[in-house]
């Protein structure tokens, strides 16, 4: 047996309320026979090998018909709930309806209820009402037909036939369905929950992997803001450097003029030219002072530094005018005879 189309005998449940059937005169019985007739046609079942099983042919009267409807349920391949309001607060509906469930699971398949909603079902279209429904939590979950156009038409018109067929053409094909063993059932269940743990662990490698990336990425930024921190201060330093060094020449320059022009400490007004010897002196005093000046900004990356700081803080502003005295001291006791 390769499907359930191929069972010796064939048998389908139709579940339905007897409330229902009787104030419609009969019409739900209309429609079972009228699904058993398309199904067997296109199964090429006759009667002796398909039935579509109803309780209120197949239970004789005085027997139990849990018993009864279990039994039938455990040999059913397929289940037809007609779903109306008095079915739905049915307790033998919701009982065929539990008891089949369990022969679906039994058979490895999900497959094989096919609801057919026949009167409108409020609580049906409330998403809250029916996902808390023991019965219409299942319909609500599988696909079902909407036949309500249907209820008032007879079962041997066009329009009910086509919808007949159609339906019948979705059983067919699922009871032609492979059968799975359950050996094979377990071992396909087992290859799907590996399949499912091998997704979870590529999941989370690469969300390993995305959380690295952004760390690595975090890191480069960080250098990258340290890097130009850092660029920016030597550009700083450059120019103070710089600036402070176009101070000292320009102030150099201007001593050294108005030492040509008058001296203060010299009573003579008579100029007297420098000497080569002179001006050399002049010029190894300047380099002197310039070096003073580099290696004190030089000396602030070293612990010296650190030591000298507050001294050349408070005595720094007088470096400058102290040198340039000096220079000029200098240059006048050269002139002197």
């Amino acid at each position: 047996m390769s499907s359930l189309a191929d069972l010796p005998e064939v048998i389908g449940f139709f579940s339905y309320s007897r409330e229902d059937d009787e104030a419609f005169r009969g019409t739900l019985s209309a429609l079972r026979d009228a699904i058993q007739r398309e199904l067997g046609a296109q199964l090429g079942r006759s009667k002796r090998s398909f039935r579509l099983w109803q309780d209120q042919e197949a239970i004789a009267p005085g027997k139990l018909w849990e018993a009864e409807i279990k039994n039938a349920v455990e040999q059913s391949a397929f289940f037809i709930p007609i779903v109306t309001p008095r079915a739905v607060n049915s307790d033998y509906c919701h009982f065929e309806f539990e008891a089949f469930l369990a022969r679906e699971c039994a058979l490895g398949r999900t497959d094989l209820v096919f609801p057919i909603l026949y009167i409108s079902v409020p609580a049906l279209e409330n998403d809250a009402q029916w996902r808390n429904h023991p019965v219409l939590s299942i319909i609500g979950q599988r696909q079902y037909v909407d036949w309500r156009q249907f209820r008032h038409h007879d079962v041997h018109t066009t329009a009910v036939r086509e919808a007949v067929e159609h339906f019948c053409q979705k059983i067919v094909a699922a009871l032609n369905q492979p059968l799975v063993s359950p050996e094979e059932r377990r071992r396909l269940e087992a290859e799907a929950q590996e399949r499912l743990d091998s997704e979870l662990r590529r999941q989370k490698a690469e969300e390993q992997q995305r959380a690295e990336a952004e760390m690595l990425l975090q890191k480069r930024q960080a250098a990258q803001l340290r890097a130009a921190e850092e660029n920016s201060r030597q550009t700083a330093e450059a120019q103070r450097r710089s600036r402070l060094d176009a101070s000292l020449k320009g102030a150099v320059a201007k001593a050294l003029q108005d030492d040509d022009e008058h001296t203060s400490f010299v009573s003579t007004p008579t100029r007297l030219p420098r000497s080569a010897k002179q001006d050399k002196r002049v010029q190894e005093t300047l380099a002197d002072v310039f070096a003073s000046v580099d290696r004190a900004q030089t000396s602030k990356s070293s612990g010296l530094w650190e030591a000298w700081r507050p001294a050349v803080i408070n005595w720094g502003p007088l470096i400058v005018p102290l040198a340039l005295l000096i220079l000029a001291a200098l240059l006048v006791v050269q002139r002197l005879p």
